[in-house]
């Protein structure tokens, strides 16, 4: 990734370094969609901060102080969730960059007065990752969102792209997405948490970059596994310095060792949903049970002893027997025997059998049958069995990855991993899990410094996930920013800060 693409005048003005940061914001104070710009002199601060997160998503956040002796912003209602822009210039005459879209948070407006007729409003702001994060409040808890069959991401197939699946939940359609084609396959989903916890978990298994920036929405994107190549949109190669800090820069420069972060061993272990082909997903086995001369298994039924599946709304719950016998329990059915196929795959002696209700839709897992005899007639039933393609669990299916070398040096320093969103589809001649465990390990292994650098150039155009260099002292260093932060004062200089990872 690289820095956002600014006008040229504006760079040509960043690089010269003499002209003064200035910030424009624009608030919808009534919630109608009409924005209102701040005046400029009333910003008395304006900080803003991006962060990749440990669980996989990138976030910001903001505060602005405003200047209320005037009482200009005295607006009714508290404010919070209005929508807020906020742009970069520099100096005179120059365009403007508008750098970010963030809203309101819970607090509100925060009208704040002190001494005399000093009066002041404070914001706190927080991109559309706030309002992701909080997608469960109105969920229903008694059910959860079950997608299958589908892939990571495919922006030509949005009913069958994950991102797409989940990202419509919270009101985001296929046109607020920017994201990459990652065609890998996951047989069976299950949405437990809320939309930004699931988006970011599925970033972290597919090693994508996930933010809500300001162009979209949604960005979901640079992934070693996407189909398309990772360009740069400036024209430079992907993965090329973005900026260069150099001595004229930077006013700080901390080195931190991150030796947390190494790891010699991963031990990925999941439970692995996979699709079976269609065979047998249910049989009747209910006691009472005969055995006839040849031990073949019988049911009964005697106007004595009427069985659950006659009085109605029985649970057929789907199961399956692996090649060892062992019964395992059955995620999701589809390919399902209609009603006549099951009626012939009916076996008995005695009074006929038939379905009188049979229901496979209402739940994947299971179906509601009831079987009706011959009235005032008694026989036995030998079969009764509904087929289907199902998806089971394949538990604990583990990959144990190590270097050897590592571990003789230092011994082992493990890193154990679980999630739900692995595939075993096949990349680079390996499963999914184990080629995204091979490349953490690689990751792992490289003991890599952080360096925070603080600036007083206008590198408002910086993000999260960007590359740069770092010259100072006859050393050259090339990293990732993994996190950020603007500071403007009205009264001071601006400060850019960036936390910089090693590669």
């Amino acid at each position: 990734m690289r820095f956002y693409t600014v006008d040229d005048s504006l760079k040509e003005a960043i690089d010269k370094g003499m002209a003064a940061v200035r910030v424009r914001v624009s608030l919808d104070f009534a919630g109608n969609g009409v924005f209102e710009t701040v005046s400029e002199r009333d910003i008395i601060e304006a900080s803003f901060f991006g962060l990749k997160e440990t669980a996989g998503g990138t976030t910001a956040r903001g505060e602005l102080l405003l200047d209320n002796t005037s009482g200009n912003y005295a607006y009714s209602g508290n404010g919070a969730g209005r929508e807020v822009r906020v742009s970069f210039s520099l100096g005179e005459g120059l365009p403007w960059f508008q750098r970010f879209v963030l809203y309101v948070d819970h607090k509100g407006f925060q009208d704040i007065r002190g001494p005399g007729r000093r009066r002041l409003v404070r914001l706190a702001l927080g991109d559309r990752s706030v309002f992701l994060r909080r997608s469960d409040e109105s969920r229903d808890w008694t059910q959860h969102e079950v997608f299958t069959y589908s892939v990571v991401c495919d922006k030509t197939q949005p009913e069958k792209s994950l991102v797409h699946l989940i990202a419509k939940r919270a009101g985001i359609e296929a046109a607020d997405i920017d994201c990459a084609t990652i065609p890998i396959a996951l047989p069976y989903v299950k949405l437990t948490k809320n939309i930004w916890a699931e988006l970011s978990e599925l970033a972290t298994a597919y090693r994508c970059h996930l933010e809500c920036p300001v162009e979209k929405p949604l960005v979901f994107a640079h992934s070693p596994y996407q189909a398309e190549p990772d360009t740069a949109d400036d024209g430079n190669p992907e993965g090329s310095a973005s900026y260069i800090f150099s001595g004229r820069d930077i006013f700080y420069l901390r080195k931190t060792a991150r030796a947390e972060r190494y790891r010699n061993t991963v031990r990925l272990k999941i439970n692995m949903p996979v699709v079976l082909e269609k065979q047998e997903i249910w049989r009747y086995t209910d006691p009472p049970v005969l055995y006839d001369d040849g031990m073949t298994d019988f049911y009964p039924f005697r106007l004595i002893n009427l069985r659950s599946i006659v009085l109605g709304e029985y649970e057929a719950k789907y199961r399956v027997r692996d090649e060892k016998g062992n019964e395992r329990a059955v995620l999701y059915a589809d390919n399902i025997d209609t009603v006549e196929e099951a009626t012939e795959r009916l076996m008995f002696d005695g009074c006929s059998f038939a379905y009188s209700h049979y229901d496979v839709t209402t739940r994947h897992d299971r179906a509601y049958i009831t079987i009706e005899v011959e009235k005032r007639k008694e026989g036995d039933l030998v079969i009764a069995s509904i087929h289907g393609r199902s998806i089971v669990l394949d538990l604990n299916r583990s990959c144990f990855l190590r270097d050897s070398n590592a571990v003789d040096l230092q011994g082992t320093c493990a890193l154990n991993v679980t999630g739900s969103y692995f595939s075993e589809d096949v990349v680079n001649g390996r499963p999914q899990y184990e080629d995204w465990a091979a490349r953490e390990l690689a990751d792992r292994l490289q003991e890599r410094r952080e360096f925070t650098v603080k600036t007083h150039r206008a590198l408002f155009h910086g993000r999260v996930g960007a590359t740069v260099q770092i010259k100072a002292n006859g050393e050259t260093v090339q990293g990732t920013v993994n996190a950020f932060s603007l500071r403007y004062k009205r009264d001071a200089a601006f400060v850019a800060a960036f936390r910089i990872m090693e590669e």
